[in-house]
């Protein structure tokens, strides 16, 4: 959990109660950045495995259809076959962190297969992420697809 957060809900309860937050907890533009990229290749290239590395056991992953999915069952669709994705270019990156959390989202144009289907348009992504004793962590990501203007 967030020790920003954690320590306006609870200041010190009189209790004695005091959350330190480590020196290294802020996340760089650049680590979060260079962490999405990295999930965006995994992805694309199916490497299940490696990608299960970047993302938290908690991980949950909302398509833009509306589907919630698992870090267990994400992965185990891209294993499978079920779910393929073409190249995912990040573009329009936005970046905000608060200490120990940092939320990413992007751009981006999905070209996908999933169960023998098609899937193709323009997303909006929201990653977040979090600082974790073992590194940079992918808690959350979420897709909105994005129509276009109407005149």
């Amino acid at each position: 959990m967030n020790l920003h957060l954690l320590r306006s809900i609870f200041p010190t309860l009189g209790l004695g109660l005091i959350l330190a937050t480590p020196a290294s907890a802020e996340i760089s533009q650049t680590a979060a950045t260079t962490c999405v990229q990295q999930w965006a290749a995994l992805v694309a290239q199916g490497q299940a495995d490696e990608l299960g590395k970047l993302l938290h056991q908690s991980y949950q992953h909302i398509h833009g259809t509306g589907l919630v999915e698992s870090k267990t069952a994400f992965l185990e669709a891209l294993r499978n076959g079920t779910r393929k994705y073409e190249p995912i270019q990040l573009e329009n990156l936005k970046f905000r962190s608060f200490q120990d959390t940092a939320i990413l989202t992007a751009q981006f144009n999905l070209k996908a297969t999933a169960r023998g289907k098609k899937i193709e348009g323009l997303y909006l992504a929201s990653f977040t992420l979090i600082q974790t004793p073992q590194g940079l962590s992918i808690v959350s990501f979420q897709a909105t697809p994005l129509k276009p203007a109407t005149p």
